[in-house]
């Protein structure tokens, strides 16, 4: 069974047992609530934003099975109110979070990988073509998911200016939280779902730090793992690729650290079934490639379903690439550990930027190839749209 957990920090919750937050309301004859950082908030997330107090409903403590609490009365100020906070991060939840599976989905890559420029460009198409293709009302919870997003898009398609490294102590920050709300096709009803995204701080993987700081990410529904292809032996000496764009990790040390993080936290001595987008990024760069087929720059399927057949060919297209160009160590990583896996080879930007600047190339606009395909494998793996051609 889908596990519930808190789109913010990670941790398993029970939406039974769910806390909440005063709204600064009183009754008439009490003292109104104080905002003040939350400390729990500010160590799980990194969010310094002020907020009322929380606490816990009185029916918190009674055994299950109890209709989920919708409103509860502030012990301080005694005035009411329904809305959740999760209670081990403190972080407000969307009204609707307490409804349906919502799926979390963490990224995790090397350093210079292109995480951030990556998870900017799928946001935007989440807020248009994503939506249009799937009919879909698509927004951003909270207003510093807005902020990042808004000002990311700006920097990026408006400034033409590449992000700077993702820094964080431990790896963490508030993550990109998106509100999913796409119609039953079943019951003609809209069903909310909420798609949580994490940008991770990539000096965590491919180092001989390893990734203890990032065993939270075992705690999530799916990965999407960002691999460098540059990150190949001897692929940038045979590009010329210039020494400002070339990686500092082996994509496939990055796979092993991940993997021995999601063995330790989950305890599995199998194969691994958790659903792994493993895309490979910045493709435009091998568009001469005679080894890479000429099917990833075709255009992506348009309908309103997943076409799990494209899909497939996509796939073994990467892998052959992979196996022809003697890394065949990563599709052997994979094969050895994981059941439910699927390669994925897009550009964010559609082509090289100036890496020695750290900016778009001159006269370059943003042609993203095949950005939407990973997530659009994992929401079809959910169950969140439908599927042609086979199962997702």
């Amino acid at each position: 069974m889908l596990k519930d957990i808190c789109p913010f920090c990670y941790y398993r919750i029970n939406r039974r047992r769910l806390w909440f937050t005063c709204r600064g309301i009183q009754k008439p004859g009490f003292r109104q609530c104080r905002r003040a950082i939350n400390n729990k908030r500010l160590e799980a997330t990194g969010q310094e934003e002020h907020m009322y107090p929380v606490f816990r409903s009185r029916l918190h403590w009674l055994p299950w099975p109890l209709p989920i609490p919708r409103r509860a009365t502030c012990p301080a100020c005694r005035g009411r109110t329904g809305r959740h906070v999760c209670p081990h991060c403190n972080t407000p939840l969307p009204s609707k979070f307490r409804d349906s599976f919502s799926p979390v989905i963490a990224m995790a890559g090397a350093r210079y990988t292109g995480k951030t420029v990556y998870l900017t460009v799928l946001a935007d198409q989440i807020r248009g073509a994503i939506r249009k293709r799937f009919e879909a009302d698509v927004s951003v919870c909270g207003d510093a998911g807005n902020r990042w997003l808004e000002n990311s898009v700006e920097n990026i398609m408006g400034g033409r200016r590449l992000p700077a490294i993702t820094e964080q102590p431990d790896g963490r920050s508030e993550p990109l939280l998106f509100e999913w709300r796409r119609r039953n096709d079943r019951a003609s009803r809209y069903r909310s779902s909420y798609l949580s995204f994490l940008d991770t701080a990539g000096e965590m993987l491919g180092t001989s730090r390893g990734v203890n700081e990032l065993k939270f990410l075992a705690k999530v529904h799916a990965f999407i793992v960002l691999l460098d292809p540059f990150a190949i032996t001897d692929l940038p000496t045979r590009i010329g690729l210039k020494e400002a764009a070339r990686p500092h990790a082996e994509a496939v040390k990055v796979v092993q650290q991940v993997t021995e993080v999601l063995r330790e936290e989950h305890g599995v001595k199998g194969m691994i079934d958790l659903p792994v987008a493993v895309v490979f990024a910045k493709v435009d760069a091998l568009r001469n490639l005679p080894e890479l087929s000429r099917k990833v720059f075709e255009p992506e399927s348009q309908g309103n379903v997943y076409d799990a057949e494209q899909g497939r060919k996509i796939h073994e297209s990467v892998r052959e690439m992979l196996i022809d160009l003697g890394a065949d160590d990563i599709d052997a990583a994979f094969q050895a550990h994981y059941t439910n896996f699927q390669y994925f080879a897009v550009s964010a930007l559609g082509e090289p930027p100036d890496y020695a600047n750290n900016k778009l190339a001159d006269g370059a606009v943003v042609h993203p190839i095949r950005v939407s395909e990973p997530l659009i494998w994992l929401l079809a793996k959910f169950g969140m749209i439908p599927t042609r051609n086979g199962h997702a």
